[in-house]
């Protein structure tokens, strides 16, 4: 009704929750074999909303896309797959965690104890702390997934970390940047690694991989990862993936992504 959906009391999350986990686990599940694997896959959307001016939390947004900035949110959303369909199980409509690229202000006559309060305040988070916490609530709900994917938006080291300290394991992009991985002792940048590291011959689809440790989980014990590099064709150069279970095969991180 138009009242359940105006209202901030209205429970979003949980209602999505509850109806895509009955339907993993009612309808999906049991045609699933249990050797298949079950995956978590995030990803941010970016909601346009350039005309507008007076918007609750309206915010400048970077699209990496386009690399320029436009009126709205980004919308994360969180879903289960396991290869051949996809469920969205939770999402979180993001403004910005910068108050200088807030355009609009947050009203300031809600309970804040009613989930309309939450999600606002919510909004302005910073996106990784969103995810930990989306993630968080799925495997609460017994999503049986085994892996988390997203694209290197979310790639850091401290941010694979966390997802590690809930006992989920990762599988992303890596992007091209200053971040360091240590290898031998040695904190190295991925050109760096990849200018160490033996290629395989001929032209490959798997140029080589690599075992790196991305920092020390809470209990000061190093958390081991495997990079993956990959031939990219299109610009004649390589992509890298990263897995923390570093007991996968090369061609099984790659399928997996």
């Amino acid at each position: 009704s138009i009242a359940f959906l105006n209202c901030v009391s209205s429970n979003w999350r949980k209602f999505l929750l509850l109806l895509s986990t009955r339907v993993i686990v009612q309808k999906l599940l049991p045609l699933t074999d249990d050797a298949t694997t079950k995956v978590l896959i995030a990803d941010d959307t970016l909601y346009l909303r350039d005309r507008s001016k007076c918007v609750e939390l309206l915010a400048r947004v970077h699209d990496h896309n386009t690399k320029r900035y436009h009126r709205g949110f980004r919308m994360l959303t969180l879903g289960w797959s396991d290869g051949n369909s996809f469920v969205p199980m939770l999402f979180s409509m993001l403004s910005s965690s910068k108050e200088k690229n807030r355009l609009a202000a947050m009203r300031t006559d809600l309970d804040k104890r009613t989930n309309g309060y939450k999600r606002r305040q919510e909004s302005v988070n910073k996106s990784p702390d969103v995810l930990v916490e989306l993630v968080k609530v799925a495997m609460a709900a017994g999503s049986k997934a085994r892996y988390l994917l997203f694209d290197s938006w979310f790639a850091f080291p401290v941010t694979i970390r966390r997802i590690h300290a809930l006992g989920m394991h990762t599988i992303c992009m890596l992007k091209d940047s200053k971040t360091r991985y240590t290898f031998q002792g040695d904190g190295m940048t991925l050109k760096e690694l990849f200018n160490w590291v033996r290629k395989r011959p001929g032209r490959a689809k798997v140029l080589a991989s690599i075992m790196v440790i991305i920092g020390e989980d809470d209990e000061g014990n190093p958390v081991a990862a495997k990079i993956v590099f990959v031939r990219d064709r299109s610009k004649k150069s390589w992509l890298a993936l990263l897995s923390t279970d570093t007991t996968l095969a090369d061609e099984e991180i790659i399928k997996l992504y």
